[in-house]
């Protein structure tokens, strides 16, 4: 782990104020590291917030404190991981020791199957803490996934190894998923990610058919227009966990939100065939759903953000 100098350091870089969310970034890489090195990420795409910093922005990246993944393979329980990640966890790593504690609190599952989660917590000479690990089991990936590099941070040289290549979701089934999450919640942080994206060249139709897909999935419906309102009304909710998270704040939330809409205003130009899956939400017309993924991954082979 690195000495409290070396993190104070890292902090005065970074332009962040909290010495605890610093010292998060810096054990999640040592978390994931462990979970490449001991197989756990075998059956995983590495996806959401830490996903989008790690290996599409790197230092611009805001932090975080968690990690998402999906499953890429149903087969696997919930226990069964749960028991793989204590067992994984039972020698320090690295002089940090992470335990999962099998308890009722220290992991749950959705009632309906579809997502659970471990809270592990972790010790080092410096304190201890409590991150938090997010498996969705609900679908498997859309597409296929992409194996990243982990984008260099200036601690990078201090570790006592060279952070693993990762296996994560792409990245336009990852902003879809943040136009989702967006749609379904009132989080900023979601938002700040898009926005980061909206002076990229990505490939509209293919982001599109991958939202009302994503939507469909959870059983929700597509509406442009509720998206437009959920922009609208973004500027009220609460930005004060995202500023904290942000080089040197956060800028105009109004900007923001206004880069977004129009970035993403395609999202309304949908095809028949969109329109028809986008207001299906009791899962009516599985071969429209079968359709779009085919013409997904035909165009994720024609069309690639790098």
């Amino acid at each position: 782990m690195l000495t409290q100098p070396q993190l104070q350091r890292f902090a005065h870089e970074s332009g962040i104020r909290s010495l605890e969310i610093v010292e998060k970034e810096v054990v999640l890489t040592y978390f994931l590291q462990l979970l490449s090195e001991r197989g756990f990420l075998a059956d995983m795409a590495f996806k959401g917030g830490t996903c989008i910093r790690k290996t599409w922005l790197g230092s611009i990246g805001r932090f975080s404190t968690d990690v998402d993944f999906t499953a890429t393979r149903k087969e696997k329980s919930a226990d069964d991981s749960v028991m793989q990640l204590a067992e994984m966890t039972a020698e320090p790593f690295h002089s940090i020791q992470f335990e999962i504690d099998m308890g009722d609190k220290g992991w749950y599952e959705a009632d309906d199957g579809v997502s659970w989660g471990v809270l592990p917590n972790y010790r080092h000479d410096l304190g201890n803490g409590v991150l938090k690990l997010q498996v969705s089991n609900r679908e498997t990936p859309t597409l296929t996934p992409d194996t990243r590099a982990q984008l260099e941070i200036s601690y990078f040289k201090l570790l006592p190894f060279a952070p693993a290549d990762l296996s994560c979701l792409r990245i336009e089934e990852i902003l879809a998923e943040k136009i989702r999450a967006t749609y379904q919640r009132n989080k900023p942080r979601d938002v700040w990610d898009l926005d980061n994206f909206a002076d990229r060249p990505f490939y509209e139709p293919l982001i599109r058919k991958l939202v009302i897909i994503k939507l469909w999935q959870v059983r929700d419906s597509f509406s442009p227009e509720r998206w437009n309102v959920k922009l609208a009304e973004a500027k009220a909710w609460d930005w004060g966990d995202l500023r904290q998270l942000v080089r040197g704040g956060v800028s105009d939330p109004g900007q923001m939100l206004a880069r977004c809409s129009k970035r993403f205003a395609f999202l309304a130009e949908m095809t028949a065939d969109e329109a028809a899956l986008a207001a299906d939400p009791y899962h009516r017309k599985p071969d429209i759903h079968q359709k779009l993924v085919a013409e997904c991954n035909a165009l994720a082979l024609e069309h690639r953000l790098t």
